[in-house]
């Protein structure tokens, strides 16, 4: 009898170690690596490198609000220091117009554009997060990194004048592919800070400002439809996004 107890005892024993060592190893995983999702506004423009280009004065309009939707994924490397990537959908655009200077126009080019760009992306960032200060649950930090963005949908409205003189021709909500066409992938790197609420161990909400400057040119009008081509020079995303996320 007593031999039996003392094999359940250490049957028991074996077990709550086991347990506790699964439930420990688990602790390090979630410490280690974070998973969450954000969401947020994003205010958008469009900056042409330069004023004029290929014989055309190029003019930034006025920028638009987007929208962020996003997977996030951190590795923890320390206590300060954190690799941040993930996943998201973004929407982004601006308005550009373009006239020929010279009215004399190249074949198969257009005298003057104007172009409301509505853009949607499929982003992947990656990037370092770094712990600035830190009283009681709130967390303070600063992150920067780099990002490379998919062309998903390229709309928007389009007021078009063919040759000096001539009326403008004006579409809305149309697809820009061969009329404004956009470049398909785009890379930028991004500036930011921070602070993170922790609810638990595991669970925190957080809150991030970030700027966005692209590296790429956004645009490629030189490549629409023969007759309605046109040269925008180098043009680039600048945004600030706010960003509202959760850690589970």
């Amino acid at each position: 009898m007593k031999t039996k107890k003392l094999l359940l005892s250490l049957f028991i024993g074996l077990a709550a170690s086991s347990t506790l060592l699964a439930q420990s190893k688990a602790d390090k995983v979630f410490k280690t690596f974070r998973f969450g999702l954000y969401t947020g506004p994003t205010f958008n423009s469009l900056r042409p490198v330069a004023n004029e280009a290929d014989g055309y004065i190029i003019d930034k309009v006025k920028g638009n609000v987007g929208f962020s939707l996003g997977l996030c994924a951190d590795y923890n490397i320390n206590d300060r220091y954190t690799v941040f990537s993930g996943l998201s959908l973004d929407w982004r655009g601006g308005t550009i117009a373009v006239v020929d200077k010279d009215s004399v126009l190249q074949s198969g080019y257009i005298y003057k554009n104007e172009v409301k760009y509505k853009l949607q992306y499929l982003t992947l960032p990656i990037g370092l997060k770094m712990k600035a200060a830190q009283f009681d649950k709130i967390k303070i930090f600063a992150q920067t990194g780099i990002d490379l963005s998919f062309l998903l949908s390229q709309k928007g409205d389009i007021s078009t004048i063919t040759a000096k003189g001539m009326p403008a021709i004006i579409d809305e909500k149309v697809k820009l592919g061969s009329v404004a066409k956009s470049t398909p992938i785009n890379v930028g790197w991004m500036l930011g800070v921070g602070a993170e609420y922790e609810i638990t161990d595991k669970n925190s909400v957080y809150f991030t400002v970030l700027y966005r400057n692209g590296f790429t040119d956004v645009t490629t009008p030189k490549l629409n439809t023969t007759g309605l081509k046109f040269s925008d020079g180098n043009i680039r995303f600048n945004s600030v996004a706010l960003r509202l996320g959760y850690y589970f």
